[in-house]
């Protein structure tokens, strides 16, 4: 039996976009309409970021090295952050600038009135992001757990549903107007998704944290080892997609022997590796107890204003 990961539903999808850019190239050649032609950038922008996506499934797979000692996981990243660079700068002046030439030059003359069935074939083409949200989503929620390499994949799917979907609204109308405003929402669509990609890009390049999920986690469960005092400091980043380097530091009770404190820590790395995969590296910095007491407190405080 065919054992399907995340690269099946990308690889399907980049197979799925051009396939959308040929059957909405036909269908713009027929009528004309603005709203199509967006989209036909919308598809562009989608196998480009599909494209994206699955090289990073790839590379995130690789082992570190000497050279790079936590892999090449944020490879995705910068990847995405061209994707996202190319989508929100030149498609979207593209889309917008050409219907402002449109509409204030008074060429809504030159756009065809619009056949019966192209909403139809429009409307068909939904099913390509449908089948691949839904692998995409039986994927993340399936017993070996969420892959947050399909996130993008999901919300590109969800955007192109959208899109498509007003796309074949306006053939079925078939007024001008309408079909400039629907060309521009869609433009937008795409700003949007793609000011989306960009942020998440450039805040995993910085270095953002682990979930405050994952690290009020690790925190209770460093409090839960007998001997255990308190929880000094944390500090996570994050390494790849899904994957999250942890710094701890700890306090212990004073009188504890150093066979009690490393039987401590091995219980700690062992639990958290086994309650968060996540976490691919672990460092315990293990200390004797220190003022303020009770750090962990304000620690969680600080995780709920994130």
């Amino acid at each position: 039996m065919l054992r399907l990961d995340e690269r099946h539903p990308i690889f399907i999808s980049i197979v799925f976009n051009i396939v959308s850019v040929i059957a909405k190239l036909m269908i713009f050649s027929n009528t004309l309409s603005r709203a199509v032609y967006s989209e036909i950038f919308h598809s562009v922008g989608d196998s480009l970021n599909s494209v994206t996506l699955f090289i990073g499934a790839r590379i995130y797979r690789s082992r570190p090295s000497l050279r790079y000692p936590f892999g090449l996981g944020r490879v995705l990243y910068i990847s995405s952050l061209f994707s996202s660079i190319i989508l929100s700068g030149s498609i979207f002046y593209m889309i917008i600038a050409e219907n402002l030439r449109i509409y204030y030059g008074d060429r809504q003359g030159d756009l065809y009135l619009y056949g019966n069935t192209y909403w139809i074939y429009m409307l068909l083409l939904t099913v390509f992001d449908t089948i691949t949200m839904f692998l995409s989503i039986m994927i993340m929620t399936s017993r070996e757990g969420p892959n947050l390499v399909l996130k993008p994949l999901v919300l590109e799917d969800i955007m192109g549903i959208s899109g498509n979907a007003m796309a074949s609204l306006s053939l079925l109308l078939s007024n001008k107007s309408l079909d400039l405003l629907i060309s521009s929402i869609i433009a937008f669509i795409i700003l949007g998704g793609s000011i989306h990609i960009g942020f998440r890009s450039i805040e995993a390049l910085i270095g953002h944290s682990a979930p405050k999920e994952i690290v009020a986690r690790i925190i209770k469960i460093a409090l839960s080892i007998p001997g255990v005092v308190d929880v000094n400091d944390i500090k996570t980043m994050i390494i790849e997609p899904g994957r999250y380097l942890a710094i701890v530091q700890i306090e212990v009770k004073e009188a504890m022997t150093i066979k009690e404190v490393e039987e401590i820590k091995e219980e700690i790395i062992e639990e958290i590796r086994r309650s968060l995969p996540e976490i691919r590296y672990l460092i315990l910095d293990i200390v004797k107890p220190r003022e303020p007491a009770k750090s962990y407190i304000s620690l969680l405080k600080e995780l709920k204003e994130l």
